[in-house]
């Protein structure tokens, strides 16, 4: 098996485990909507037999509460299954199929039984379907109404064969008798209407089906609401809020490797390694929290790309998803914010007592190449090419000129040109020098914080 195949393993478990536990948060909706119905049967009933003298009407809605109650109390323990769900449906159903097939008494006198196929609890049995959708099960639903349908064919075909009892004549045939027949025929308490029956039968099939294909789609939308969520939350980690909702309005805009002209920025805490060495690790894990923090809400706030963190650097885009001019001044302005989140964040840390730290930072623009890599087991979006190993040289060399942003020529010159020699205040432009592992020069500008501490090699 792949490492794809039990990713998506994984996810289809957590989304069964998620739809369980709305099952369970159903089967108590249920229980209480059943018991409600219930309720007002019983009112109706009381109205109807205001004297009480048949005891099986209250007897059958005592008896379908316990079934609603006893298997909500199941579905909190660990011996619950889904089975028991089916096998509440059939005493539901059952229960209610032998009251009508019970002999009819009003006063001390039988009445003819074809008279409770006219009975309240034929329309009991679409209360039972709609408790079943309550469970988020659509095969339940469809279940349910199968077996609605089975109970009340059996009722129907036990009442056809007692005494005195017949079947009705289909309605094709009505058309050679005379009206007065017709009526006499569809009021006579011993008839069974066997057309009638085949279309309760047709209805409980439709309303079930129409249930459960409702509860499919709204099964569905759980599972790709859900799906939008995760994947949304995913890019909020790496994306500002209006470059989320971008992507979210697109369909598959990192599907593909693309070229695209972008600046790139690094950004490294310099005395890092120095405090490492004494520091506890909570210590460690809350200063690294802190700083990331911190450098996500400068790239966010500058419509930039959180790339990655490596341990205590991060990479950022500027353009990846919808390039621009500005470009490179948001990417510089964004070196910039981040130098002053570190001067306030250092003036916290002196009040409290712990070392200041610096911070190295090297942007440069030009061609990357994005898209996923990875194996099977662990993809990652990002960028790569020239243009990103020209960004983390000019953020190392930082340390060797004492400055606390270096940016390239090309970073420079984007950047003048939209905001003007305002975007370069405080930057000197120093002779091209070449970069390790690269050929050829790279025109370098620099900047230094007079209050800042210079860096060192050895951070």
């Amino acid at each position: 098996m792949t490492g794809v195949e039990e990713l998506t393993e994984r996810q289809a478990a957590r989304l069964h485990r998620a739809f369980q536990r709305e099952q369970r948060h159903g089967i108590v909706l249920a229980t209480r909507a059943r018991l409600v119905a219930l309720g007002v049967l019983l009112g109706w009933v009381l109205f109807l037999d205001g004297k009480a003298t048949d005891p099986l009407p209250y007897i059958t809605l005592s008896l379908l509460a316990a079934i609603g109650l006893g298997t909500w109390a199941l579905s909190r323990t660990r011996w619950f299954r889904p089975w028991m769900l089916f096998a509440a449906v059939v005493l539901d159903h059952a229960i209610i199929t032998a009251v009508m097939a019970a002999p009819i008494t009003v006063g001390d006198e039988v009445v003819p039984q074809a008279l409770a196929l006219h009975t309240v609890w034929f329309s009991s049995f679409f209360v039972f379907i709609a408790g079943a959708a309550l469970a988020q099960m659509p095969g339940l639903v469809v279940f349910s109404g199968v077996a609605a349908a089975l109970c009340w064919s059996v009722a129907v075909l036990w009442i056809l064969n007692q005494p005195g009892t017949y079947a009705m004549s289909q309605p094709p045939l009505w058309g050679d008798r005379p009206a007065a027949e017709v009526v006499r025929l569809m009021t006579d308490p011993h008839a069974v209407d066997l057309s009638g029956w085949f279309s309760q039968v047709l209805f409980l099939l439709l309303v079930s089906l129409t249930l459960a294909a409702a509860v499919k789609r709204s099964r569905t939308l759980v599972a790709t609401q859900v799906a939008t969520e995760r994947e949304r939350a995913n890019l909020a980690r790496y994306f500002s809020p209006e470059v989320v909702d971008k992507l979210a309005a697109k369909d598959s805009p990192l599907a593909h490797p693309q070229t695209r002209t972008v600046a790139v920025l690094f950004a490294d805490l310099t005395g890092f390694t120095r405090l490492c060495e004494n520091a506890a690790p909570e210590q460690i894990i809350d200063l690294l929290r802190g700083f990331r923090q911190r450098m996500e809400e400068a790239v966010f706030a500058h419509s930039g790309t959180v790339d990655k963190y490596i341990g205590d650097c991060v990479m950022a885009t500027f353009g990846l998803l919808s390039p621009s001019a500005r470009d490179p001044a948001a990417a510089l302005a964004c070196a910039r914010a981040m130098q002053v989140a570190m001067q306030d964040w250092n003036r916290l840390r002196r009040a409290q007592g712990l070392t200041p730290l610096g911070l190295g930072i090297g942007v440069h623009y030009g061609p990357v190449v994005a898209g996923d890599i990875g194996g099977d087991r662990r993809l990652e979006f990002t960028v790569v090419g020239d243009t990103v190993n020209v960004a983390s040289r000019l953020m190392h060399l930082t340390r060797e000129l004492r400055a606390d942003i270096v940016i390239s020529g090309e970073v420079a010159e984007a950047a003048r040109s939209v905001d003007g020699e305002t975007a370069l205040a405080g930057f000197s432009r120093l002779e091209a020098m070449s970069l390790r592992g690269r050929e050829g020069l790279v025109a370098v500008w620099s900047r230094r914080l007079p209050e800042a501490a210079a860096p060192t090699a050895a951070a």
